[in-house]
């Protein structure tokens, strides 16, 4: 049994057992072997040959014994070269953010005695989870921050209490598995270890800052790490999200040839050696019915743009309910058209609210690390890439955006005010649909990035989280907070499929209903920018109906009849004069353009009468 308190041995990696130190080594040649370092001196201390007895297929393996992990690091040789192990647990310490790799990486064999104590995964479902999207070092690389580990996986843990604030459950990390962020010259292809002992030609200033390139996919990136060993201050963050009832993802993107079965090896390493609870999966010919059938991943949160070729019918068998997720743009762009009052979205919009199917979650969001934050998003009509050094040919050029009449920034505070309005627009739609909602670090507080909506390659303010912002915009971090709890109050939310929009309980009401100026009926007419959407749970007793207008002028939306002894009140509203314009007795309400209400029935008052619906 080796140090983690398990019997798995990863047949890949190198690694520490019971019996020594296991190195292995993918190689076809007949002359390599294992360079062993002092690891606080960096002297080399001596040379291991494999021999051939040591060879299975292109793999091999060797124990190694008298010598401690934590005293050596390693590389490997194939003939007179020296090679970085591309399946390396970790590195040593010392190279600095974005400095350039002029030779090949030490690797390091990561303690694995960790005490996880009581840990365990929190196991949430979908239909109860809200996903947070963070760069480790942008959420909290400034100054802003106000954290003592700037930039690092211990810097997210000093800012756990303000993701629990928000009712996040889920933390997703952007790439946080080792990769070398400076940029190659071009026509010299980026090395990585795999087999080549060449050096990066490094571009003076040009960054891979997002990290969605091929890396070392077990090992946790070292310049995240606030100290000397980065395996433990990640396992650190993922223990302290535990004991706070909430999950980590990690984003994987794997290029097109790494191989299928590999990528099941990564996840299974990381979800056994960090207790890591779900994966957003990224890159081309990833192997989802491969992944997701897998026993030792079952119950694991698995995210990709792609399930086409997933056994759902299998995975019912499993006793983990639904833990595949769709992660796509679809949600994105009607919502965001509808949003800015482009005509004909109505009809997709109300799909796209209601869908969720049964099989499987779907993560919903507005902004996400492609294309503008959300305050870019009412901020900009054009994206504004020069910082890039690529002309404006990087990023996308459909944004489906509004500057809400000025481009940037602006003293103005009718457009100020009415940004503000819009993202809390934003943040109703989204936490009106039926998926998993997503927002991006920042857009809680209206973090932007000047209008750049591909910043993969700037390490700056531009792409740090400016934490005044949470101050200044303390009204957006409000209502979003007002938002989730409403969503949580409302077990209609939690049901995991798809709503109906028949009365399931035999109580007068649909699961879920469609209205315009007239109850029971909805106008997705070309022109029509409102509707109202009605949940219902309780057998009738809870009613939440929100009013929805994006159009420019006032629009009356009729209520339908509530219960008999209850009568429908306005929860809170995009619109600060809401509160003011009391329902009429026909139950109709005018909602002023660009505005989102919200109502919910409460029981009537002693001695006052139910209006009616308007016919």
């Amino acid at each position: 049994m080796n140090k983690n308190g398990t019997n798995y041995i990863f047949p890949l990696i190198t690694q520490e057992t019971d019996d020594g130190l296991r190195f292995c080594l993918e190689n076809t040649a007949s002359d390599c072997g294992i360079v062993l370092y002092d690891r606080a001196s960096g002297r080399e201390l001596k040379k291991i040959a494999f021999e051939p007895g040591d060879r299975i297929g292109n793999l091999y393996c060797k124990t190694v014994t008298g010598i401690r992990a934590s005293e050596i690091s390693y590389l490997y040789y194939s003939g007179s070269s020296k090679i970085s192990d591309p399946r390396a647990t970790g590195f040593a310490a010392g190279r600095e953010y974005a400095s350039p790799v002029n030779e090949p990486l030490k690797a390091v064999i990561c303690d694995s005695c960790y005490d996880w104590g009581n840990d365990a995964h929190p196991r949430l479902k979908f239909e109860d989870s809200f996903y947070y999207l963070l760069h480790v070092r942008g959420f909290t690389k400034s100054p802003s921050s106000g954290v003592k580990a700037k930039g690092t996986y211990a810097g997210i843990i000093e800012k756990l209490d303000h993701l629990v604030s928000l009712g996040v459950t889920t933390v997703e990390l952007q790439p946080a598995y080792e990769f070398i962020e400076t940029e190659c010259k071009p026509g010299i292809e980026p090395v990585y270890g795999y087999g080549s002992s060449k050096p990066l030609q490094v571009i003076p200033g040009k960054l891979n800052y997002w990290g969605y390139k091929p890396g070392y996919y077990y090992a946790p990136k070292a310049n995240y790490s606030s100290s000397s060993d980065a395996s433990k201050e990640f396992k650190d963050l993922v223990k302290e999200l535990h004991k706070r009832g909430m999950e980590l993802c990690m984003q994987f993107y794997f290029a097109p040839d790494f191989p299928e079965s590999e990528v099941l090896e990564v996840l299974r390493y990381w979800v056994i050696n960090y207790h890591v609870d779900g994966f957003h999966l990224m890159g081309m010919n990833i192997p989802m019915r491969l992944v997701s059938s897998d026993s030792l991943l079952a119950g694991t949160k698995l995210l990709n743009d792609h399930l086409e070729n997933v056994d759902f019918d299998s995975l019912k068998e499993s006793g983990f309910g639904r833990f595949v997720g769709s992660y796509t743009d679809d949600f994105r762009y009607p919502l965001r058209r509808l949003l800015k009052g482009d005509e004909g979205q109505i009809s997709d919009t109300l799909s796209y609210l209601r869908l969720n199917p049964e099989n499987y979650g779907r993560i919903n969001f507005f902004s996400d690390y492609q294309g503008f934050t959300m305050m870019d998003m009412v901020s900009f009509d054009r994206k504004h890439n020069e910082e890039n050094g690529e002309d404006g040919r990087d990023g996308s050029d459909y944004n489906f955006s509004w500057n809400c009449g000025e481009e940037g920034p602006t003293r103005k505070k009718k457009i100020k005010d009415l940004r503000l309005r819009q993202i809390k627009n934003a943040y109703s739609l989204l936490m009106l649909s039926a998926g998993t909602p997503l927002i991006f670090m920042g857009d809680e507080f209206g973090n932007s990035q000047n209008g750049n909506n591909n910043p993969y390659c700037i390490d700056s303010p531009v792409t740090w989280l400016d934490w005044k912002n949470l101050k200044k915009n303390s009204e957006l971090t409000d209502y979003l907070k007002e938002l989730v709890k409403l969503r949580r109050s409302h077990k209609i939310f939690s049901l995991g499929r798809e709503l109906y929009m028949i009365d399931t309980e035999n109580c007068g009401y649909p699961e879920m209903s469609y209205h315009s100026d007239t109850a029971y009926r909805v106008s997705c007419e070309y022109y029509s920018r409102s509707f109202g959407i009605m949940y219902c749970e309780d057998k009738g007793e809870s009613l939440l109906y929100a009013a929805v207008n994006m159009g420019w002028d006032s629009k009356v939306l009729a209520l339908p009849r509530p219960p008999k002894g209850f009568d429908w009140k306005m929860k809170f509203s995009t619109d600060p004069e809401a509160a003011n314009s009391p329902l009429s007795q026909e139950l109709e309400k005018t909602i002023p353009g660009r505005t989102v209400t919200f109502f919910e029935t409460v029981k009537t008052p002693a001695g006052s009468k139910t209006g009616k619906a308007k016919k």
